[in-house]
């Protein structure tokens, strides 16, 4: 059965960078080092990770992006009450590692979330972006720290301008460290003091399977 699970006292030393206060929920399990059909999640996220240039190299790849797009946003979609959609919450997408004007920047979760949510009347709001590309930790050894990423992540104040509700959903598709949401959480939390920050629906690099079938980019 489908839902959403919350980190807990047990799991968060998996992503080092979180604090046990921290609010961060995940659907899915995806294992870091297997193959894409180790299992469901293992195929959909390199899906949902295509990037723009292999789409030009193979056009047919956008498929099954697509596919991994809105196999995420239909199930994101029956997990959040229409109520919290309206009413209560701000949904903040997490920035790629690459910046707009990039031939591989890559607005996805927005994407995922305008499929989920789009025609309710719900606040999407891309307001954390990176001054600079970077290489993407999955695909690095030599990763940013905390420090480095903050220094080149900020506020877009065109997004930040008017009120926001009262959580705001930070959405990521991928949680390994927990560093990328420390970071966004410090911004936000100095830029709208007293508003409270969740991290939706990340998959961490473990925890909960469903046994579906997600189309495979072959």
């Amino acid at each position: 059965m489908l839902q959403i699970d919350e980190t807990n006292e047990t799991t968060v030393g998996d992503h080092f960078s979180l604090a046990t206060s921290d609010f961060c929920f995940y659907i899915w399990e995806y294992t870091a080092g297997r193959r894409y059909d180790f299992s469901p999640t293992n195929q959909l996220i390199p899906n949902l990770k295509i990037k723009p240039t292999q789409i030009t190299t193979d056009p047919r790849r956008e498929y099954y992006k697509q596919q991994a797009i809105n196999h995420s946003a239909t199930a994101l979609r029956s997990l959040v009450h229409r109520t919290w959609v309206e009413q209560i919450g701000t949904f903040v997408p997490m920035p790629t590692s690459k910046i707009r004007g990039h031939q591989d920047f890559d607005d996805r979760i927005q994407r995922l979330l305008r499929a989920a949510f789009g025609p309710m009347n719900a606040d999407i709001r891309p307001m954390i972006e990176q001054t600079e590309s970077t290489a993407a930790d999955h695909e690095s050894a030599d990763r940013l720290s905390h420090a480095a990423l903050r220094a080149i992540t900020r506020i877009d104040e065109a997004h930040a301008a008017a009120a926001l509700r009262a959580t705001i959903a930070l959405v990521d598709d991928v949680l390994n460290s927990g560093k990328h949401f420390k970071v966004a959480q410090e911004l936000l939390s100095q830029r709208f003091p007293g508003t409270r920050g969740t991290l939706l629906p990340a998959i961490p690099q473990r925890m909960l399977q469903i046994d579906e079938t997600i189309p495979s980019d072959p």
